[in-house]
């Protein structure tokens, strides 16, 4: 009804209530040589509308765009800049019209457990995009391996939403929704394992030998989550390897099907590597102790009539053969028991080559000490000429 109206201008429209995108129009009964003018407030903005005069009665016809938009609409009768007549009505969604659907799944993926969940957000709405009313009915459906659930919830505030809870158990859940005939389609949302617990490590090898040649393979056991997931592909794991020199190694693997995998070289010399295994400030390993036998190969060498050069080998390695290429080879070099240089060089087809320049070494005596593999082997002075 009009909260104020005058003697010459009476609303002869009383429903207060319409479908969106029927023909809405306000009668008014009009004595006046005034034309006046219906001022409109929308949710879609502010508009002024002219009428049309029949017989005494003043028509205004609501624009369709507006007549298809559902909420409040507040009307003024304005006369020569004068409010005479001011009322309201409300345009409701339109049931008749097929059903659409807005969907929102988020995030679309969390970890298993804990508290975790995702929220699937449905808007239904008529044709013309205008929510439904209230406590409309929506049915979620979810399925995760073999359970199916169904469950109704009504609208509250224009939308109706569900919390997924993430099940302990890694993998898809797909979700979705009807309202009256209109159903949508699949939404997935990733069910990701969670972090790693402690976990155990070994190691494998061709051989125990220290020949500074082969490979020891470090190996994670299957790395799972406190649910008992295998954790995701790609978890970074740190292996930690410590000398008996107290020396500090890493090596890194990532894991596939849970399993992570590194390699190591063996050492040139006995030693002891004691392993252990990280998954960053989250897991870690059992402890490991791996032995590498020494060599201990017998040193061959010769000097030039000069003495100028030494030749190192053939050096050879534990089943007899000669060392492979790369074999790291040390010599000292003395001067009245003083060390003077310590140089090093790589074996070639078990071979090291070792100069002794003159424009550096002009003493006439040397001595020296010849370390691979483990062994050390000291050779007594050899003259020098000093020209």
């Amino acid at each position: 009804m009009p909260k104020k109206q005058t003697g010459t201008i009476v609303l002869i429209t009383q429903q207060k209530t319409f479908v969106a995108d029927a023909k809405i129009a306000l009668d008014f009964k009009v004595n006046s040589s005034n034309r006046p003018k219906l001022f409109l407030i929308h949710s879609l903005g502010k508009t002024l509308l002219d009428g049309t005069i029949r017989n005494d009665k003043l028509t205004f016809t609501l624009p369709k765009s507006y007549a298809k938009k559902s909420g409040r609409i507040d009307w003024f009768l304005v006369v020569n800049g004068e409010n005479k007549l001011q009322g309201n009505f409300e345009i409701l969604p339109n049931n008749d019209t097929k059903t659409d659907i807005e969907n929102y799944l988020g995030p679309p993926s969390t970890l298993v457990g804990d508290g975790h969940f995702v929220m699937y957000v449905t808007i239904p709405t008529d044709s013309f995009d205008n929510p439904k009313p209230e406590n409309t009915p929506v049915i979620f459906r979810s399925q995760f391996l073999n359970i199916i659930t169904t469950q109704t919830v009504k609208t509250k505030d224009l939308i109706a939403w569900k919390i997924i809870n993430a099940p302990t158990k890694s993998g898809i859940v797909s979700v979705s929704v009807q309202c009256n005939a209109t159903i949508t389609k699949e939404f997935d949302a990733v069910i990701f394992p969670g972090i790693a617990t402690n976990f155990i490590i070994s190691f494998t090898r061709n051989h125990q030998f220290a020949d500074g040649n082969q490979i020891t393979t470090l190996k994670t056991a299957v790395i799972k989550d406190k649910f008992g997931n295998v954790v995701s592909d790609g978890t970074m794991v740190s292996f930690v390897i410590s000398t008996t020199n107290n020396m500090i190694l890493k090596s890194f693997g990532t894991t596939i099907d849970g399993v992570a995998t590194a390699q190591i070289l063996h050492p040139d010399h006995q030693d002891v590597y004691t392993v252990k295994a990280y998954v960053a400030g989250i897991a870690e390993s059992n402890s490991i102790a791996i032995n590498y036998k020494p060599i201990n190969p017998k040193i061959e060498f010769e000097f030039s009539k000069d003495n100028r050069t030494i030749i190192v080998g053939p050096l050879r390695s534990f089943m007899n053969q000669l060392v492979p290429d790369g074999i790291k080879v040390t010599l000292k070099v003395y001067h009245h028991n003083q060390l003077v240089a310590n140089l090093q060089e790589d074996s070639v087809k078990g071979n090291a080559v070792f100069t002794i320049s003159s424009e550096y070494y002009k003493e006439k005596k040397y001595s020296f000490e010849i370390s691979t593999l483990g062994s050390i082997q000291k050779v007594e002075e050899k003259n020098y000429d000093s020209n």
